[in-house]
């Protein structure tokens, strides 16, 4: 750490240099205008208007380093999630056409990948989003709408036996898994500059942390309703006792609502409706017990009530995550700093 002294000038004004090296490394003149803003932590920030700091993270992947194809392609989503704009892929030998058709497949998960250079010995993956369009606040709200129609549209499915509907939630959900890359991507990018995380919405290291584990926890909201799905796809054409779909619909109205409030509380920064939705999960509980009993007393056929049982685990763990998601909002509020911040509580 450089220390310099302050210095005041006529005028009242204040002024400090600047590290030579710094300067000269940038190839700054005299009389050129400076940008300076401060952070949240009180800190100032400094950089030339005329050039100001873009930051373009690249990264290049030797083909011959990877034991198979899967782990390299392990490789590149992980680089993208975590904020890399340019990902290489160089080989000594040329690669060939069938991994390179595979590899370009990656772009159909990754939101805003193209391919930006191919050679015969080099593929090289360009991000072309603009970071700073997308703020985490808005991702949030539309990844948990889309959550919502899902969990809505599977127990559906159930209740009035519709596979065809069945079918299209579990291929709706795998949009869900490029929305939360997406998400993940953003937070990161603003743990890694604070420019884009003031575009964003982010307003410390401990939101983007907050941000992380919501993106994580409505990304298993969603897997668990493409499970529910899937499990209607196995019972088949069974008949089932409307008093059991009926149990069920019903613990559904009340997850729907756990995590449609939990969302709001995050959102809003309110600690009532957070706190409102973790008070819920007993009542889930109970009404899944009533319904496995009922399930065992009522349907004979061992397969059937084994995937009625899965249905309803299913929902309670959608609870679950809804009570995560009031936790994280509980976290995102109960700061040290959260006495001066505009919070519901």
């Amino acid at each position: 750490m450089d220390i310099r002294k302050l210095q005041k000038i006529k005028g009242g004004s204040f002024t400090i240099s600047l590290p030579k090296d710094w300067v000269e490394e940038r190839q700054l003149e005299r009389g050129e205008q400076m940008a300076v803003s401060e952070e949240e932590d009180g800190s100032l920030r400094i950089y030339p208007v005329s050039a100001p700091l873009k930051k373009n993270y690249q990264v290049t992947l030797r083909l011959e380093d990877f034991p198979s194809l899967r782990e390299l392609e392990y490789w590149v989503g992980t680089y993208y999630i975590q904020g890399s704009k340019r990902i290489n892929i160089v080989s000594q030998q040329m690669i060939p056409a069938e991994q390179k058709k595979r590899l370009k497949l990656l772009r159909n998960g990754l939101p805003g990948v193209e391919v930006a250079e191919e050679e015969a010995h080099r593929l090289s993956f360009q991000v072309l989003i603009d970071p700073t369009a997308f703020a985490l606040e808005e991702m949030i709200q539309k990844t948990s709408l889309f959550s919502l129609r899902l969990q809505q549209d599977a127990v559906k499915s159930v209740v009035e036996q519709d596979f065809k509907l069945a079918r299209e939630v579990m291929e709706r959900s795998k949009e869900a898994l490029r929305h939360y890359r997406m998400t993940i991507r953003q937070v990161a990018l603003s743990s890694l500059d604070r420019a884009v995380a003031k575009e964003i919405g982010v307003k410390n290291c401990q939101e983007c942390v907050t941000f992380a584990l919501i993106a994580r926890d409505l990304n298993r909201l969603v897997h668990h309703s493409s499970s529910i799905a899937g499990h209607l796809l196995d019972l088949k054409r069974r008949e089932i006792d409307p008093t059991i779909l009926e149990a069920t619909a019903e613990i559904s109205q009340v997850t729907y609502r756990m995590q449609r409030t939990a969302v709001q509380a995050f959102l809003q920064r309110d600690v009532r409706r957070a706190i409102e939705v973790m008070e819920q999960m007993d009542q889930v509980r109970e009404k899944e017990q009533r319904l496995l009993t009922r399930v065992m007393k009522t349907i004979k056929d061992r397969d059937s009530a084994v995937t009625l049982s899965m249905i309803a685990r299913d929902l309670r763990r959608i609870a679950g995550y809804s009570v995560a998601i009031a936790d994280d909002a509980m976290n995102r509020v109960l700061t040290p700093a959260s006495s001066s911040q505009g919070s519901t509580i």
